[in-house]
């Protein structure tokens, strides 16, 4: 049965992938012994027609079935709402999936099939995010290097709500973002319960250059924040949008409040400053105007901090001021603030304004990749090589206890002829013979026991030997 969003089968024929035809009757005996399960599967780069246009998908490798009679073919199968169904057939033991979504994680399995339809036990499960796919003909000579794209896209602009008739919906609108490449998309991010998430939004671009996002499913008659990044294909982020608050539609509308609800928000923060005369190493002094609510009651106020590409929360205030620590100093920081009151009722953010940490501190809230001493990581390195090029898989495992939250892989090639031409699942970049690969926003976290794959198109003289020892943010892992 066909998979929503998968290539047809004329797309893989084009990229020189063979398709299994329908099995004949076996003849004579009735054969009723299966074939085995296939060798182990794996992720890998499958080699394909320079410029086929396979778009985003995962490729595929397994070890060969065994049977009686002969194995004739091999389902390929990847899972849906928990079952397994099959997506391609396939008589090699290697096949690409396309048409999948960039990002998102499948599992596969395979199946092994002989001539009277025997079906034999399933292979491992492998689980990979799917990406894009470039191969190249083992034939061919390498391609030429693709400049890597490392520019994000620009802040969205202008975030402001707008009314939405729909019964716990809000609306938003921003200016439209640009990019050197093309802007992909974009996540909206909603305050709810105490921290920042990514939410659903049905984003449509309108005439102009404004676009605008409507988001469902949630609590009607209640305040939220929102804030919104821009993104490319290549996984980078931009900067976040300001802060903005909607309030999610009630329709219809009641006749009046209920006696004793309170639905009106407190003032909104006006004139935030630093203050001078307290010394704070590597920390801000910030103070703005207090405001009123309806109710008599003092409101709270949340202060938020900007980070790279969202908000990070500087904690509750009973009194308009705060003091910020922990930041480097003599980086310049923007916070916004936001009036609550009791009933949870929000106010419109405060104009931004930035700060200047002053000098001292020494540590940053915006960690780097870098990881305890203690990272403990595993490396396989598993290169095909053919006559001046070679195509690589590159398995990274945190063997550790922790979550890894943003990694750099780094090693050396033993000789100065080998290069990276291209690679995939991480921005590749090489110096001499040093190479690395950096993460991207999609796949910065490695679980305790996760693996990752990613790897690269290369090119050599000569020889091409493996990497002797491979490091994951400095710190040295064990190879395979």
């Amino acid at each position: 049965m066909p998979v929503k969003g998968l290539r047809p089968a004329s797309v893989i024929l084009g990229a020189g992938l063979a398709l299994a035809a329908s099995a004949a009757p076996a003849v004579g005996a009735a054969d009723t012994t299966p074939p085995s399960a296939p060798g182990t599967l794996f992720h890998c780069p499958l080699p394909g027609a320079p410029g086929s246009g396979l778009g985003v998908g995962v490729s595929l490798c397994w070890g060969a079935a065994t049977d009686n009679v002969g194995v004739t073919g091999y389902d390929v199968q990847v899972k849906q709402d928990g079952v397994f169904t099959a997506v391609r057939t396939t008589t090699g033991t290697g096949s690409i999936v396309s048409g999948l979504t960039l990002g998102q994680l499948y599992t596969f399995r395979v199946v092994a099939r002989d001539a009277a339809g025997n079906a034999g036990p399933p292979s491992n499960e492998v689980t990979q995010a799917a990406n894009y796919l470039s191969g190249m003909s083992p034939s061919a000579p390498p391609p030429s290097p693709t400049p890597i794209d490392r520019t994000p896209p620009t802040r969205p602009e202008g975030l402001a709500p707008f009314s939405v008739p729909i019964n716990g919906a809000a609306g938003l609108t921003w200016t439209r973002s640009t990019d050197d490449v093309a802007v992909s998309g974009y996540d909206v991010y909603a305050w709810i319960d105490g921290a920042f998430g990514k939410v659903p939004a049905q984003v449509s671009e309108q005439s102009g250059d404004r676009i605008l996002a409507i988001v469902y499913d949630l609590t009607p008659g209640r305040d939220y924040l929102f804030y919104v990044v821009a993104k490319d294909a290549a996984g980078n982020l931009s900067a976040p949008s300001d802060l903005a608050r909607q309030r999610a539609m009630v329709e219809p509308p009641a006749a009046s409040p209920s006696p004793g609800t309170d639905t009106t928000p407190p003032g909104t923060p006006t004139g935030m400053a630093s203050v001078s005369g307290m010394s704070i190493p590597g920390g801000v002094f910030l103070a703005w105007y207090g405001v009123s609510d309806d109710s008599g009651v003092p409101p709270k106020y949340d202060l938020f901090r900007q980070t790279d590409h969202g908000y990070a929360y500087e904690g509750e205030n009973g009194l308009p001021r705060d003091i910020v620590s922990g930041l480097e100093g003599g980086k310049p920081y923007t916070f916004q603030v936001v009036a609550r009151d009791a009933a949870g009722n929000l106010s419109n953010p405060s104009a931004p304004y930035t700060a200047v940490a002053q000098p001292g501190g020494t540590s940053s809230p915006s960690p780097s990749p870098s990881q305890p001493s203690d990272t403990a990581c595993r490396v396989t390195y598993a290169p095909t090589t053919w006559g001046g090029g070679f195509t690589t898989t590159v398995t990274i495992t945190n063997t550790g206890t922790a979550a890894i939250a943003g990694w750099k892989l780094g090693f050396s090639f033993p000789l100065a002829s080998q290069r990276v031409t291209n690679g995939w699942s991480a921005v590749w970049t090489q110096s001499g013979t040093a190479v690395s690969a950096e993460n991207y926003e999609w796949n910065k976290t490695i679980k305790p026991g996760q693996s990752l794959y990613l790897g690269f198109n290369g090119a050599y003289t000569g020889a091409n030997p493996t990497p002797a020892a491979f490091t994951l943010n400095g710190n040295a892992c064990t190879t395979t």
